[in-house]
């Protein structure tokens, strides 16, 4: 594609919203003009533009993508959600480390969704997140992958497996050593419950944490410094919750169930 081209595609945000607008079906001016809540005279400077570029056509007083147009917007909408994704917290993406993802994951990254950075409070700041801990309380199914250490896990997660909640972790071999040497006994009572799994990677897990239930995802990861802050990154797009099941398969797959201890 000319650089030209591409230039038209993305120097103007009304051309992209026409364009994924008209993806989904072909529209006149006026439900153009009322769904995207622009004027005539604006739009139709973006509308000859495009109409020259071949990328859509004007018949019977409609407006559709061409062929040519119906390539590029389905290969336009990951790059926009993608950057949407990193706009909406790119001080969060900025400072902290990202190549602990997946990288089959990480080019998935737009299946996130909108996302929000989630701060403990000022008076709790060594606490999950309020919002974090409301939403895993009412989850029906945890699954967690960690490379950091919190004595709160032993007793929050007994806790909600005795309600019947489905946990599945998967946590790194000095997690694991720690756990079993300071916290022996909630770890037995873990394991010997009916709806626990325990699972040791001995890879490197290059991210504090990443939980998916069946209400959220949330992502934990390391400064760029290696530094650690407690606070989340959460989705609660269904997308997100697949795209988080599949890195818990992932790391699944590289890890040795405990049964016992």
């Amino acid at each position: 594609m000319k650089l030209a081209l591409l230039g038209t595609l993305f120097l103007s945000d009304k051309r992209k919203d026409l364009l994924i607008l008209l993806i989904e079906k072909p529209m006149n001016i006026d439900e153009i003009k009322s769904t995207l809540n622009v004027t005539s005279s604006s739009m139709m400077t973006q509308i000859k533009i495009l109409i020259d570029q071949g990328i859509i056509l004007y018949e019977n007083d409609y407006y559709r993508l061409s062929g040519l147009g119906e390539v590029i917007v389905k290969k336009m909408i990951p790059l926009i959600t993608t950057l949407m994704v990193f706009e909406d917290n790119k001080h969060y993406w900025k400072n902290h480390k990202v190549e602990g993802i997946p990288t089959h994951l990480l080019e998935r990254i737009e299946e996130l969704g909108f996302c929000e950075v989630v701060e403990p409070e000022l008076n709790r700041m060594y606490e999950l997140p309020k919002k974090f801990t409301d939403n895993l309380l009412q989850s029906k199914y945890i699954m967690e992958i960690s490379s950091s250490f919190s004595p709160a896990y032993p007793y929050k997660y007994i806790e909600l497996a005795r309600k019947g909640v489905r946990i599945s972790l998967i946590i790194t071999e000095p997690v694991f050593e720690r756990f079993e040497k300071e916290y022996f006994e909630q770890l037995q009572d873990y394991l010997r419950m009916e709806k626990t799994e325990l699972f040791v990677c001995k890879d490197d897990i290059g991210f504090a944490s990443s939980v998916v239930t069946d209400r959220f995802l949330s992502l934990t990861l390391f400064y760029k410094n290696g530094m650690f802050h407690n606070h989340v990154m959460m989705s609660f797009e269904m997308n997100s919750l697949v795209w988080g099941e599949e890195m818990y398969q992932f790391f699944r797959n590289r890890s040795q169930e405990i049964t016992s201890i």
